[in-house]
């Protein structure tokens, strides 16, 4: 069924335009796309190529533009861009913190890029601080995210991401049932 899923999110970030009528990169996209990486890791690259055709000035959107240019650099070989990609990801999901603090969405991504990203990056100062955040604000998140199929997908995240204990995760685990 995960499988199934991961798929589609891969066929719609690959068939679908991506953009509301305005040129921007929709939420929808946006979220298809990250959630893709699962299967191909260079979405990451893909999304930051259309955020980078019209920058996002919205708090979710600001945090998924971050999100995916800080998971972008697997796809690079220049260490150079590496660097300048990961910075600017983080740079943009701090900014995106700071103008929604109470945003589960954002929290998630910053929790998602810190828990993934390599330790000598030194980029894990926020994972206990988000995961208790995110961990007290399950039912809020449910109703903010409002997709139940992508807060499924943030909630199993969490659960496989080893920064949650057992209680924890039977929390999460329980959100996750009743989200179903």
């Amino acid at each position: 069924m995960i499988r199934q899923i991961r798929l589609l999110a891969i066929f719609t970030f690959v068939f679908s335009a991506g953009y509301a009528n305005s040129g921007k990169v929709s939420l929808n996209y946006a979220r298809e796309a990250w959630f893709g990486m699962s299967e191909d890791i260079c979405n990451a690259l893909r999304l930051c190529a259309e955020f980078e055709k019209n920058s996002p000035q919205d708090a979710l959107m600001k945090a998924y533009f971050g999100a995916s240019s800080a998971a972008a650099p697997e796809c690079l070989g220049n260490p150079a861009k590496k660097i300048g990609y990961f910075r600017r990801g983080k740079a943009l999901i701090a900014e995106a913190v700071k103008m929604e603090p109470d945003n589960f969405e954002i929290r998630f991504l910053r929790f998602a890029t810190q828990s993934k990203a390599p330790s000598f990056l030194d980029y894990d100062q926020h994972i206990g601080e988000d995961k208790r955040f995110l961990l007290a604000n399950l039912e809020t998140g449910r109703k903010a995210v409002s997709n139940k199929r992508i807060f499924v997908l943030m909630l199993e995240f969490m659960i496989a991401s080893g920064s949650l204990n057992a209680g924890e995760k039977a929390v999460v685990r329980h959100a996750s049932l009743k989200a179903d």
